[in-house]
């Protein structure tokens, strides 16, 4: 095996690491998604049964943990989407010329070592990004939800 061969094996083996990252990120981002709806839903269900008008406006509160959960997963995502986008361009020069030098050049292999805990500002940075603001979308709906629960069970 060439030393070219072992380049795009690192590349073939640092893609599926990162795809599979994205996949994981995916179904943290669902189940956090999930979660928000089954704890809305249960903190409303109680308090209208015990006559607690005012709880589903904790739900607010909850809220804002399970958006800042998923934007955490969303930023990290991100990330590994563009290393994955990086990676495919050096698979095609590759495969557009198989002895082309530089290969690796600016390179980082192992995306995973490359990951650090955002800041609050990075965070939610990513609701600035045009194709994410469907999460605050689905969020400020479940809000509704519950400031509409509080309003019901005060006419009831």
């Amino acid at each position: 095996m060439n030393v070219i061969d072992k380049k795009i094996d690192i590349l073939r083996e640092d893609y599926a690491q990162t795809l599979s990252f994205i996949d994981k990120c995916d179904d943290h981002i669902f189940k956090i998604k999930n979660w928000a709806i089954v704890t809305s839903s249960a903190v409303i269900a109680f308090a209208i049964s015990q006559d607690y008008d005012i709880l589903p406006l904790s739900n607010l509160v909850l809220l804002i943990a399970f958006v800042y959960l998923e934007l955490i997963y969303k930023y990290l995502q991100n990330i590994a989407i563009q290393h994955s986008a990086d990676i495919s361009k050096r698979i095609d020069k590759y495969l557009e010329d198989p002895d082309q030098e530089g290969l690796l050049h600016g390179y980082n292999y192992g995306f995973g070592g490359k990951l650090i805990y955002p800041s609050v500002n990075r965070v939610f940075g990513v609701l600035r990004l045009k194709y994410q603001r469907h999460i605050l979308n689905f969020y400020s709906l479940l809000a509704i939800f519950s400031i509409g629960a509080v309003i019901i069970a005060a006419l009831i």
